[in-house]
């Protein structure tokens, strides 16, 4: 079983090289927005395990993303991971207030994003071996 993971990032190159990444390491990716509406709207019609969001985005910003999911009360509350450059105290402070789970430093910590689904992933399967073998 695959972790379904949405990506909010608005730069082509680094969406193409997360896909991969995240693909490799136990995630399908489910869909993927370079707008804070379009993320909202998506997420809550596909319900994925895992967001990424990127704070700076083509419109709107990951801050109003992680607000409208962590606000969303009716649906399953994805795991919530900030993936950005914008890596100062206020920004962190700002993103785990909205509901970040994980705040990661694009420049320098992408194998912990990978760790992080690597370890949804073999949770989810052992959860469901263990299911499996009742």
């Amino acid at each position: 079983m695959k972790i379904d993971v949405y990506l909010v990032e608005d730069s082509e190159i680094m969406s193409t090289l997360l896909t991969e990444l995240l693909e490799g390491n136990g995630a399908a990716i489910v869909g993927h927005a370079e707008t804070a509406r379009t993320a909202i709207t998506d997420v809550a019609r596909v319900h994925p395990d895992v967001v990424v969001v990127d704070i700076a985005l083509r419109e709107g910003n990951g801050f109003d993303v992680l607000k409208a999911i962590s606000g969303d009360t009716h649906a399953k509350r994805p795991l919530l991971i900030v993936l950005t450059n914008y890596t100062l105290k206020t920004y962190r402070s700002a993103a785990q207030r909205f509901g970040a789970d994980f705040f990661l430093d694009k420049s320098h910590e992408i194998p912990e994003l990978l760790r992080l689904v690597r370890s949804l992933y073999h949770g989810a399967n052992a959860s469901r071996s263990n299911n499996n073998t009742h």
